[in-house]
Protein backbone atom coordinates (compact mmCIF):
# COMPACT_ATOMS: atom_id res chain seq x y z
CA UNK A 1 0.00 0.00 0.00
CA UNK A 2 0.96 3.27 -0.64
CA UNK A 3 0.58 6.98 -0.31
CA UNK A 4 0.96 10.42 -1.85
CA UNK A 5 2.29 12.67 1.02
CA UNK A 6 2.31 16.06 -1.17
CA UNK A 7 6.09 16.31 -0.04
CA UNK A 8 9.09 14.34 -0.06
CA UNK A 9 9.16 12.71 3.28
CA UNK A 10 12.71 12.79 5.51
CA UNK A 11 12.28 10.86 8.81
CA UNK A 12 9.58 7.88 9.19
CA UNK A 13 8.67 5.25 12.06
CA UNK A 14 6.37 2.97 13.22
CA UNK A 15 4.47 3.25 16.78
CA UNK A 16 5.71 0.33 18.95
CA UNK A 17 2.48 -1.15 19.53
CA UNK A 18 -0.25 -0.21 17.34
CA UNK A 19 -0.64 0.28 13.33
CA UNK A 20 0.53 4.16 12.87
CA UNK A 21 3.27 5.30 11.19
CA UNK A 22 4.52 8.88 11.39
CA UNK A 23 6.45 10.78 8.73
CA UNK A 24 8.49 14.20 9.19
CA UNK A 25 8.61 16.18 5.86
CA UNK A 26 10.38 18.54 3.83
CA UNK A 27 8.26 21.28 4.17
CA UNK A 28 8.22 20.86 8.27
CA UNK A 29 4.76 19.23 9.11
CA UNK A 30 5.03 16.06 10.92
CA UNK A 31 1.94 13.27 9.46
CA UNK A 32 0.43 9.99 11.35
CA UNK A 33 -1.23 7.67 9.54
CA UNK A 34 -3.17 4.50 10.40
CA UNK A 35 -2.55 1.62 8.54
CA UNK A 36 -4.11 -2.85 8.28
CA UNK A 37 -3.70 -4.96 5.97
CA UNK A 38 -7.32 -4.70 4.54
CA UNK A 39 -7.54 -0.72 3.80
CA UNK A 40 -4.99 1.60 2.77
CA UNK A 41 -3.52 4.48 4.22
CA UNK A 42 -5.41 6.81 6.20
CA UNK A 43 -4.28 10.56 8.03
CA UNK A 44 -4.95 11.07 11.28
CA UNK A 45 -2.92 13.73 11.96
CA UNK A 46 -1.15 16.48 10.35
CA UNK A 47 0.75 18.85 12.61
CA UNK A 48 3.08 21.89 11.43
CA UNK A 49 5.62 20.65 13.73
CA UNK A 50 9.03 23.08 12.37
CA UNK A 51 9.74 26.25 10.48
CA UNK A 52 12.23 23.99 7.94
CA UNK A 53 12.64 20.53 6.69
CA UNK A 54 12.13 17.98 9.13
CA UNK A 55 14.58 15.77 9.26
CA UNK A 56 14.03 12.95 11.62
CA UNK A 57 10.70 11.80 13.36
CA UNK A 58 10.66 8.45 16.26
CA UNK A 59 8.28 7.47 18.69
CA UNK A 60 9.01 7.73 22.19
CA UNK A 61 7.08 6.77 25.32
CA UNK A 62 5.59 3.38 24.42
CA UNK A 63 4.35 5.42 21.51
CA UNK A 64 2.45 8.30 23.54
CA UNK A 65 4.47 11.08 21.97
CA UNK A 66 6.61 11.27 19.06
CA UNK A 67 9.96 13.63 18.78
CA UNK A 68 11.39 15.26 15.45
CA UNK A 69 14.36 17.19 14.16
CA UNK A 70 14.54 19.72 12.41
CA UNK A 71 16.92 21.93 9.70
CA UNK A 72 15.86 25.12 11.94
CA UNK A 73 18.04 23.56 14.58
CA UNK A 74 15.34 22.68 17.41
CA UNK A 75 14.25 19.23 18.79
CA UNK A 76 10.10 19.07 19.60
CA UNK A 77 7.94 16.29 21.33
CA UNK A 78 4.52 16.00 20.37
CA UNK A 79 1.45 14.20 22.01
CA UNK A 80 0.23 11.65 19.92
CA UNK A 81 -3.38 11.76 21.24
CA UNK A 82 -3.75 15.27 20.60
CA UNK A 83 -1.17 16.90 18.60
CA UNK A 84 -0.22 19.27 21.23
CA UNK A 85 3.58 20.62 21.48
CA UNK A 86 5.29 18.98 24.88
CA UNK A 87 8.22 20.81 24.86
CA UNK A 88 10.44 22.01 22.39
CA UNK A 89 14.30 22.89 22.38
CA UNK A 90 14.86 25.67 20.28
CA UNK A 91 18.75 26.01 19.67
CA UNK A 92 19.45 22.50 20.34
CA UNK A 93 22.60 22.88 18.27
CA UNK A 94 24.30 25.95 16.57
CA UNK A 95 23.12 23.83 12.98
CA UNK A 96 20.90 21.96 11.53
CA UNK A 97 19.94 18.54 13.08
CA UNK A 98 20.26 15.51 10.70
CA UNK A 99 19.60 12.32 13.08
CA UNK A 100 18.54 11.21 16.65
CA UNK A 101 19.46 7.71 18.36
CA UNK A 102 18.30 6.31 21.68
CA UNK A 103 21.01 6.25 23.95
CA UNK A 104 19.36 5.12 27.26
CA UNK A 105 16.35 5.29 28.94
CA UNK A 106 16.79 8.96 29.89
CA UNK A 107 19.91 10.25 27.49
CA UNK A 108 19.70 10.51 23.54
CA UNK A 109 22.15 11.36 20.57
CA UNK A 110 21.79 13.91 18.39
CA UNK A 111 24.18 15.02 14.94
CA UNK A 112 24.15 17.95 13.05
CA UNK A 113 25.58 19.19 9.55
CA UNK A 114 28.38 20.52 11.30
CA UNK A 115 29.91 16.97 12.63
CA UNK A 116 28.97 17.83 16.27
CA UNK A 117 27.08 14.92 18.16
CA UNK A 118 25.67 15.55 21.40
CA UNK A 119 24.51 13.64 24.39
CA UNK A 120 21.28 14.40 26.16
CA UNK A 121 19.99 14.28 29.63
CA UNK A 122 16.18 14.02 29.25
CA UNK A 123 15.37 14.47 32.68
CA UNK A 124 17.04 17.46 32.40
CA UNK A 125 16.84 18.93 29.22
CA UNK A 126 20.32 19.60 29.06
CA UNK A 127 23.55 18.49 27.22
CA UNK A 128 25.70 16.30 29.06
CA UNK A 129 28.55 15.27 26.48
CA UNK A 130 29.78 16.74 23.03
CA UNK A 131 31.57 15.58 20.49
CA UNK A 132 33.24 17.45 17.89
CA UNK A 133 35.44 14.71 15.98
CA UNK A 134 33.44 15.42 12.33
CA UNK A 135 34.40 17.50 9.86
CA UNK A 136 30.94 17.36 8.02
CA UNK A 137 27.63 16.17 8.81
CA UNK A 138 26.64 13.74 10.63
CA UNK A 139 24.98 11.16 8.44
CA UNK A 140 23.91 8.25 10.56
CA UNK A 141 24.44 6.80 14.23
CA UNK A 142 24.04 3.51 16.26
CA UNK A 143 24.89 2.27 20.26
CA UNK A 144 25.99 -0.15 21.64
CA UNK A 145 24.14 -0.48 24.71
CA UNK A 146 26.52 -3.49 26.13
CA UNK A 147 29.70 -1.28 26.05
CA UNK A 148 27.89 2.28 25.93
CA UNK A 149 29.96 3.25 22.52
CA UNK A 150 28.20 5.55 19.92
CA UNK A 151 29.07 4.70 16.93
CA UNK A 152 28.76 7.21 14.29
CA UNK A 153 29.51 8.31 10.52
CA UNK A 154 29.87 11.22 8.45
CA UNK A 155 30.21 13.02 5.37
CA UNK A 156 34.03 13.86 5.85
CA UNK A 157 34.67 9.79 5.52
CA UNK A 158 35.24 8.54 8.72
CA UNK A 159 33.37 6.09 10.82
CA UNK A 160 33.83 7.62 14.82
CA UNK A 161 33.43 5.53 18.11
CA UNK A 162 32.93 7.49 21.69
CA UNK A 163 32.84 6.43 24.56
CA UNK A 164 29.94 7.76 27.10
CA UNK A 165 31.63 6.36 30.18
CA UNK A 166 34.25 8.15 30.02
CA UNK A 167 32.93 10.94 27.68
CA UNK A 168 35.94 10.43 24.95
CA UNK A 169 36.36 9.92 21.49
CA UNK A 170 37.37 6.33 21.45
CA UNK A 171 38.74 6.01 17.93
CA UNK A 172 38.00 7.22 14.38
CA UNK A 173 38.62 5.37 10.81
CA UNK A 174 41.10 6.19 8.45
CA UNK A 175 39.73 8.90 6.13
CA UNK A 176 37.34 7.41 2.95
CA UNK A 177 37.68 9.14 -0.15
CA UNK A 178 33.37 8.45 -0.24
CA UNK A 179 31.32 9.95 2.24
CA UNK A 180 29.73 7.36 4.85
CA UNK A 181 26.10 7.78 4.65
CA UNK A 182 24.78 4.95 6.75
CA UNK A 183 25.37 2.68 9.10
CA UNK A 184 24.08 -0.64 11.52
CA UNK A 185 26.03 -3.03 14.42
CA UNK A 186 25.38 -7.16 13.29
CA UNK A 187 26.62 -10.59 13.92
CA UNK A 188 25.73 -10.20 17.76
CA UNK A 189 28.10 -6.61 17.76
CA UNK A 190 31.45 -7.65 16.17
CA UNK A 191 30.70 -6.16 12.79
CA UNK A 192 29.99 -2.56 11.96
CA UNK A 193 28.69 -2.42 8.51
CA UNK A 194 28.43 1.22 6.93
CA UNK A 195 27.21 1.96 3.74
CA UNK A 196 28.89 4.57 1.03
CA UNK A 197 28.37 7.04 -1.72
CA UNK A 198 29.50 4.94 -4.39
CA UNK A 199 27.43 1.80 -2.96
CA UNK A 200 30.18 -0.02 -1.06
CA UNK A 201 29.34 -1.82 1.84
CA UNK A 202 32.09 -1.51 4.01
CA UNK A 203 32.58 -3.99 7.39
CA UNK A 204 34.76 -2.77 10.38
CA UNK A 205 35.11 -5.71 12.96
CA UNK A 206 34.66 -4.27 16.63
CA UNK A 207 37.51 -3.12 17.89
CA UNK A 208 39.64 -2.22 15.08
CA UNK A 209 38.39 1.15 13.72
CA UNK A 210 40.62 2.26 11.80
CA UNK A 211 40.65 0.11 8.58
CA UNK A 212 37.57 -2.07 6.87
CA UNK A 213 38.11 -5.45 7.38
CA UNK A 214 35.77 -6.44 3.97
CA UNK A 215 34.10 -4.79 1.24
CA UNK A 216 31.12 -5.64 -0.71
CA UNK A 217 31.23 -4.22 -4.03
CA UNK A 218 28.62 -5.85 -5.66
CA UNK A 219 26.09 -4.66 -4.06
CA UNK A 220 25.18 -1.14 -6.43
CA UNK A 221 26.36 1.22 -8.60
CA UNK A 222 24.39 3.80 -6.60
CA UNK A 223 25.11 4.81 -2.74
CA UNK A 224 23.88 3.39 0.21
CA UNK A 225 21.92 5.82 1.92
CA UNK A 226 19.71 3.91 4.02
CA UNK A 227 20.59 0.34 6.19
CA UNK A 228 17.92 -1.19 8.38
CA UNK A 229 19.03 -4.58 10.12
CA UNK A 230 16.29 -7.55 9.81
CA UNK A 231 18.47 -9.34 11.87
CA UNK A 232 22.21 -10.49 13.08
CA UNK A 233 22.57 -11.68 9.39
CA UNK A 234 20.61 -9.55 7.10
CA UNK A 235 20.45 -5.96 6.28
CA UNK A 236 17.54 -3.80 4.43
CA UNK A 237 19.45 -1.49 2.13
CA UNK A 238 18.38 1.55 0.57
CA UNK A 239 19.86 3.02 -2.51
CA UNK A 240 20.18 6.05 -4.55
CA UNK A 241 18.63 4.42 -7.44
CA UNK A 242 15.37 3.51 -5.86
CA UNK A 243 15.95 0.06 -5.00
CA UNK A 244 15.37 -1.61 -1.79
CA UNK A 245 17.29 -4.87 -1.47
CA UNK A 246 17.74 -7.59 0.96
CA UNK A 247 21.29 -8.51 1.61
CA UNK A 248 23.09 -10.81 3.69
CA UNK A 249 26.77 -10.12 5.47
CA UNK A 250 29.22 -12.85 5.93
CA UNK A 251 28.62 -14.19 3.46
CA UNK A 252 28.38 -11.03 1.51
CA UNK A 253 24.98 -11.79 -1.21
CA UNK A 254 22.10 -10.06 -2.18
CA UNK A 255 19.55 -12.19 -1.05
CA UNK A 256 16.81 -10.20 -3.48
CA UNK A 257 15.27 -6.78 -4.16
CA UNK A 258 12.16 -5.96 -1.93
CA UNK A 259 10.90 -2.89 -4.15
CA UNK A 260 11.69 -0.17 -5.39
CA UNK A 261 10.65 4.31 -5.43
CA UNK A 262 11.12 6.24 -8.75
CA UNK A 263 13.68 8.20 -7.02
CA UNK A 264 16.26 7.78 -3.73
CA UNK A 265 15.37 6.09 -0.56
CA UNK A 266 15.38 8.67 2.10
CA UNK A 267 14.24 6.53 4.69
CA UNK A 268 13.17 2.80 5.95
CA UNK A 269 11.72 1.30 8.96
CA UNK A 270 10.08 -1.85 10.37
CA UNK A 271 6.62 -2.16 11.72
CA UNK A 272 6.32 -3.02 15.56
CA UNK A 273 5.63 -6.61 14.65
CA UNK A 274 8.12 -7.07 11.61
CA UNK A 275 5.22 -7.25 9.40
CA UNK A 276 5.75 -4.27 7.23
CA UNK A 277 8.66 -2.34 6.23
CA UNK A 278 8.13 1.40 5.30
CA UNK A 279 9.75 3.49 2.87
CA UNK A 280 10.03 6.69 1.91
CA UNK A 281 11.82 8.42 -0.88
CA UNK A 282 11.96 11.39 -3.33
CA UNK A 283 9.21 10.94 -5.01
CA UNK A 284 6.67 12.36 -1.82
CA UNK A 285 5.15 8.77 -1.65
CA UNK A 286 5.13 6.63 1.38
CA UNK A 287 5.19 2.99 0.59
CA UNK A 288 4.34 -0.36 2.85
CA UNK A 289 5.50 -3.44 1.59
CA UNK A 290 4.38 -6.90 3.04
CA UNK A 291 7.55 -8.03 4.63
CA UNK A 292 6.67 -11.55 5.53
CA UNK A 293 5.14 -12.74 2.33
CA UNK A 294 8.31 -10.54 0.02
CA UNK A 295 10.98 -12.66 1.95
CA UNK A 296 8.60 -15.74 2.49
CA UNK A 297 11.32 -18.99 1.35
CA UNK A 298 14.57 -16.15 0.92
CA UNK A 299 16.91 -17.97 3.30
CA UNK A 300 18.80 -19.70 0.47
CA UNK A 301 21.93 -18.85 -0.77
CA UNK A 302 22.41 -16.56 -3.45
CA UNK A 303 24.42 -17.05 -6.21
CA UNK A 304 28.04 -15.67 -6.09
CA UNK A 305 28.04 -15.70 -2.38
CA UNK A 306 31.14 -14.57 -0.75
CA UNK A 307 32.43 -16.82 2.04
CA UNK A 308 32.58 -15.72 5.76
CA UNK A 309 35.78 -13.54 5.86
CA UNK A 310 35.12 -12.94 9.84
CA UNK A 311 38.24 -14.34 11.23
CA UNK A 312 39.53 -11.10 13.06
CA UNK A 313 40.55 -11.19 16.65
CA UNK A 314 36.95 -10.08 18.24
CA UNK A 315 38.54 -8.28 21.17
CA UNK A 316 36.75 -5.21 22.45
CA UNK A 317 37.88 -1.59 22.63
CA UNK A 318 41.63 -1.59 20.81
CA UNK A 319 41.49 1.14 18.90
CA UNK A 320 42.13 4.44 21.21
CA UNK A 321 44.15 6.79 18.75
CA UNK A 322 41.24 9.28 17.87
CA UNK A 323 43.32 10.86 15.20
CA UNK A 324 43.27 8.96 11.62
CA UNK A 325 45.64 9.66 8.93
CA UNK A 326 43.27 12.37 7.06
CA UNK A 327 42.83 14.33 3.82
CA UNK A 328 40.16 17.19 2.94
CA UNK A 329 36.26 16.54 2.14
CA UNK A 330 33.80 19.08 2.13
CA UNK A 331 30.37 17.67 1.61
CA UNK A 332 29.15 17.29 -1.75
CA UNK A 333 26.34 15.71 -0.38
CA UNK A 334 23.36 16.98 2.21
CA UNK A 335 21.75 13.72 3.95
CA UNK A 336 19.01 13.99 5.66
CA UNK A 337 18.80 10.73 7.78
CA UNK A 338 16.63 9.11 10.18
CA UNK A 339 16.58 8.89 13.06
CA UNK A 340 15.79 5.96 16.41
CA UNK A 341 14.82 7.57 19.82
CA UNK A 342 12.55 5.71 22.23
CA UNK A 343 12.94 7.45 25.40
CA UNK A 344 11.11 9.91 28.26
CA UNK A 345 13.03 13.16 26.36
CA UNK A 346 10.25 15.34 27.72
CA UNK A 347 8.06 15.70 30.55
CA UNK A 348 5.35 17.82 30.20
CA UNK A 349 6.00 21.30 30.66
Amino acid sequence: MEIDLGANAFGLDFHPSKNLVATGLINGHLHLYRYDTESSLVRERKVRAHKESCRAVRFIDDGQRIVTASADCSILATDVETGASVAHLENAHEDAVNTLITVTETTIASGDDKGCVKIWDTRQRSCSHEFNVHEDYISAMTFASDSMKLVATSGDGTLSVCNLRTGKVQSQSEFSEDELLSVVIMKNGRKVICGTQNGILMLYSWGFFKDCSDRFVDLSPNSVDVLLKLDEERVITGCDNGIISLVGILPNRIIQPIGSHEFPIEDLALSYDNKFLGSTAHDSMLKLWDLEEIIEGSNGNAPGAAEDSDSDNEEMDLDNDPNPSRGTKRKTKSKSTPVDTKTSFFADM
